[in-house]
């Protein structure tokens, strides 16, 4: 398990609010109540794990923050920017400036090879292919892949198709990556070196990782856990102390006594 950085939490600004946020479903007559007033911060860097049973709302918590969903009510805000206000096509391209994916169904298209996959996002954003693939090349080797770059999804386990997927998620450089439920569909052994890549590659990138899951296990590796109950908050927990460089205190503190003045 990567080792857990610990925030200063009272006086960095979040990456990722929401504030009262609400999702009703319509069913017929029927109202379903997926978010009920849910209130979070995520601060830059951090790894924040959303917490709860098949139900509770947390994977429509996520598809919310990433701007998968438009809320019925309520505000999100994602560095500084109200995305809750944002149409389609502003989302799209803040999705492709700041936001990585990384899905338990892996989602990586069938007809191209590993390498092509992890591409892909620096294609949508104008990269040459000598470049991305290159790139693409030197990242899946890092995740253990040297012998899988030319291979299709259907050529790869699990966790490889995982491993591919997380490489597409952070190369494209994003400050936030979210994350639903990435081990569901693994082995128990698989899924603990798939946590191990994801929140260290994280950490190493500077990255803020916000993931789901169902699993009291895989939340311990956050350093925030929000649980999530018949979608609402039921409970936060902050894994250890609060600690921050002094470099960040100084620039927090800045940053206060600007807005004061």
């Amino acid at each position: 398990m990567p080792e857990r950085r610990h925030f200063w939490r009272k006086s960095l600004e979040p990456i990722i609010a929401a504030r009262n946020l609400k999702k009703i479903y319509r069913m017929g007559s029927a109202k379903i109540h997926a978010l009920d007033g849910v209130d979070i911060d995520v601060m830059p860097g951090e790894v924040c794990a959303i917490l709860g049973t098949s139900g509770s709302g947390k994977s429509t918590l996520l598809s919310l923050l990433a701007g998968l969903e438009h809320p019925t009510a309520g505000r999100i805000f994602i560095k500084k920017k109200p995305t809750y206000k944002m149409n389609e096509s502003e989302l799209v391209d803040f999705r492709l400036k700041h936001i990585g994916f990384v899905f338990q169904s892996f989602n990586l298209m069938p007809t191209m090879t590993a390498v092509e996959n992890v591409a892909l996002p620096l294609m949508f954003r104008g990269v040459p292919r000598a470049r991305r693939m290159e790139a693409a090349k030197k990242l899946l080797v890092e995740m253990g892949l040297r012998q899988q770059l030319k291979n299709l999804p259907n050529q790869l386990s699990g966790g490889q198709q995982q491993r591919v997927s997380i490489a597409r998620a952070i190369i494209a450089k994003p400050e936030i990556i979210f994350a639903d439920e990435p081990t569901g569909n693994l082995d128990s052994v698989t899924a603990e070196q798939i946590m191990d890549i994801m929140c260290g590659q994280a950490k190493k990138r500077g990255a803020t990782l916000l993931f789901v899951t169902h699993d009291p296990a895989k939340a311990e590796y956050a350093d925030q856990v929000i649980h999530i109950i018949d979608g609402k908050v039921a409970k936060r927990e902050t894994h250890g102390p609060a600690e921050i460089s002094t470099e960040e205190i100084i620039q927090a503190e800045l940053g206060i006594q600007g807005e004061e003045k």
